[in-house]
């Protein structure tokens, strides 16, 4: 219950903290219009939407028509202006309410063609003309000696002196965006200098000012257009001249005259269509429109945008982490159209632009990332569930093997046990600076199951040799019985007369010397050497029958087991039983056991291999044993030291099994500096009285 609740509430804090980094990187998104492209498109798809094309709003046409007619720009006389200044202005009933030339008129060689704009112009009140304004950085100094940049307008393209003086003007300079798409524009530049204030209105509103009071607008704004390239009505310029168009059809109009010929290079690209430019006076009836009918789109404040994204992502991710897979994807795909709908209903009802792509880019991300922590934490399960089958395979393998005899019972699971024990006191000591060696928890992990296999291979160790708690074991009754049966002859043949009194009592006498003492010749311990003659008389002896029927006393597997020096085995059987970690190396080398526990293998097999070289089954040597499975040797040894289950040995306590530890440590054949940590922890132990 306790490790649910705490599983539950890490799981929160990773819910709490991945909503908060979403919602945080969506409100950067916001801040910063990432990705500045894709966001410029989707806010152009959404809210520069063509309308009605205006019917006051006329374009004059320089067009290739007008070229042939009056020659190449660059050799007209100004002249051609005043005509249709005049041709338009030739009866004040039919009169345009403006005539907008976006024409720079800067400079003049005092032609005719000059004199005779100025004069048209002059005896109008309706013209506005083009200019251009250069902006640069100026620091101005406060009086505490602080410095701050201001721009100012260092040059102004305006039309020629004579001509400035009797007509309105505006400058035309286009505002690029990072796409290289023109989306604003200027209504005025105004800037204080040296304690004056200078204002420069624009081309288009000055135009929109002529034929009513407009807005105070901020000095730039993003106009929302309403027509596409080429959709405004163009005249060409030389149908008005030779009168083909009539003055009256201006009447009361709004006229601008313009480049409309590619070759002129007066054309942007806008937002209303990629495909093609619009020319720069198609775009000043755009503008114009604009300010007369507050065609205008405003951005939602910053700060209150961001709040809107960050409190959308972040509830969505907390939802989201939370959903079933089915339910968090239906969630995804509603709320993206959801919220382009309700930008939209907003930019209808406001004309306010919302973000477009930071919300729905944050949305399935965050799903993504749900999506990404859903799977993991499957794999995750997996594994868990991977690695408890491994574990409980583990411990079902250590019961059958410890199930097949009680001389081996709890042995496996002591030396796990003990392993850990020994390693969580190795990585303390490290806690303390004692030490720099130190385990993680995935050795941990393969340690404890390298040692619940260790002994997996004493399943082919056949039982008569793992259960042999004495050096005859199974036989020991099988001597006793024939040697009782020889003593019986033996005495039949002292009464029948074949063998002297003499004769028979002496060989009874050793039968019952060796058949009292056959316990202590049949124990695992050194014989002493009067034992030994003792043993070796009775493995000569042979008794002869009446019809010479030999029966020897011991057989030669008999001999070969009363002739072992230490412990129950012979070598043939030792050899076999030392042959239990070949068999588990053959095991274990059938079981998958993946990345995480790639070394169990090794360390199970490797357990019985002596740091000089001198172990077994394969005489490894120090280089080729690794720290952890030279603490599985050192615990093996000393459980086997200290187990109080074995028949053919008394326990050791644990001093005395650390002795023989350190004395085996002095032979190279254990890790010295390891066994020094299990004699910290374990005699430690010993003298506390645990």
């Amino acid at each position: 219950m306790e490790a649910n609740k705490t599983d539950n509430k890490k799981k929160l804090i990773i819910t709490i903290l991945i909503s908060l980094l979403m919602a945080i990187l969506t409100v950067i998104m916001c801040l910063f219009n990432f990705p500045k492209r894709l966001e410029y498109m989707a806010q152009d798809s959404l809210y520069h939407r063509p309308e009605v094309i205006p019917d006051n709003i006329k374009i004059i046409a320089i067009d290739e028509e007008t070229l042939e007619m009056l020659g190449p720009y660059s050799k007209w006389d100004r002249s051609c202006f005043a005509d249709l200044i005049k041709v338009l202005n030739q009866s004040p009933e039919t009169s345009p309410s403006v005539i907008g030339i976006d024409i720079v008129f800067t400079g003049t060689n005092y032609s005719d063609g000059d004199a005779m704009l100025v004069e048209a112009c002059s005896s109008s009140d309706n013209i506005v003309l083009a200019s251009t304004i250069t902006i640069d950085n100026y620091l101005q100094q406060e009086i505490d000696d602080t410095y701050y940049s201001v721009q100012y307008v260092s040059d102004e393209g305006k039309p020629y002196d004579a001509l400035a003086n009797v007509v309105d003007y505006g400058f035309t300079n286009a505002i690029y965006d990072d796409d290289g798409m023109v989306r604003k524009a200027y209504t005025r530049w105004k800037y204080d200098l040296d304690g004056e204030t200078y204002a420069y209105d624009s081309f288009a509103y000055k135009i929109a000012s002529k034929v009513e009071e407009v807005k105070d607008y901020p000095l730039q704004v993003e106009i929302d257009m309403v027509s596409k390239p080429g959709e405004f009505e163009a005249i060409s310029m030389s149908d008005v001249l030779d009168g083909t168009v009539p003055a009256g059809y201006f009447n009361d109009c709004i006229v601008l005259v313009g480049v409309y010929e590619e070759g002129l290079m007066d054309a942007y690209r806008v937002p209303t269509d990629y495909s093609k430019q619009m020319y720069g006076v198609e775009m000043q009836a755009n503008y114009v429109y604009g300010f007369l009918n507050d065609n205008i789109i405003y951005s939602v404040n910053k700060l209150v945008q961001c709040v809107i994204s960050f409190i959308i992502i972040f509830i969505f991710s907390m939802l989201v982490m939370n959903f079933k897979l089915k339910i968090g994807l239906i969630n995804t795909v509603a709320i993206i159209p959801v919220y382009f709908l309700i930008a939209n209903i907003v930019f209808g009802a406001t004309s306010y632009k919302l973000n477009i792509l930071a919300i729905p880019i944050g949305v399935i991300v965050t799903f993504l990332i749900s999506l990404l922590l859903k799977y993991l934490d499957i794999q995750r399960q997996r594994m868990y569930e991977m690695r408890d089958m491994l574990f409980s395979m583990a411990e079902a393998m250590a019961e059958t093997i410890e199930g097949r005899t009680p001389y081996n019972a709890n042995h496996t699971k002591n030396v796990a046990k003990r392993c850990i024990e020994l390693v969580d006191y190795i990585n303390e000591q490290h806690k303390l600076n004692k030490t720099k060696l130190s385990f993680t928890e995935d050795d941990k992990r393969q340690l404890y199951l390298a040692a619940m296999l260790h002994d997996v291979g004493k399943m082919d160790i056949p039982l008569r040799i793992m259960d042999k708690a004495t050096k005859l074991g199974n036989r020991e009754a099988e001597v006793r019985a024939r040697l009782e049966i020889i003593s019986l002859r033996i005495e039949n043949d002292a009464l029948k007369g074949r063998i002297t009194r003499e004769e028979a009592d002496i060989k009874l006498d050793k039968i019952k010397e060796f058949m009292r003492n056959l316990d202590a010749f049949n124990c695992g311990r050194p014989l002493k050497d009067a034992e030994w003659q003792l043993v070796d008389e009775i493995a000569q002896s042979i008794y002869v029958g009446p019809d010479n029927m030999e029966i020897p006393y011991l057989t030669a597997e008999e001999i070969d087991d009363l002739n072992i020096k230490a412990g129950t085995l012979s070598e043939k059987e030792r050899e076999t039983m030392q042959s239990h970690v070949v068999y588990t190396d053959k095991i274990l080398s059938h079981i998958k056991f993946g990345e995480h526990f790639k070394k169990v293998r090794a360390m199970a097999a490797n357990h019985h291999e002596l740091l000089n070289g001198k172990g077994y089954p394969n005489g490894k040597k120090e280089d080729e044993l690794d720290a952890m499975t030279r603490i599985l040797t050192i615990m093996d040894i000393y459980d086997s030291l200290i187990a109080d289950d074995r028949p053919y040995k008394k326990p050791k306590s644990v001093k005395v099994a650390f002795d023989i530890l350190d004395e085996e440590a002095s032979y190279g054949k254990v890790d010295k500096d390891l066994l020094g940590f299990a004699k910290e922890l374990y005699l430690k132990d010993e003298i506390d009285g645990k």
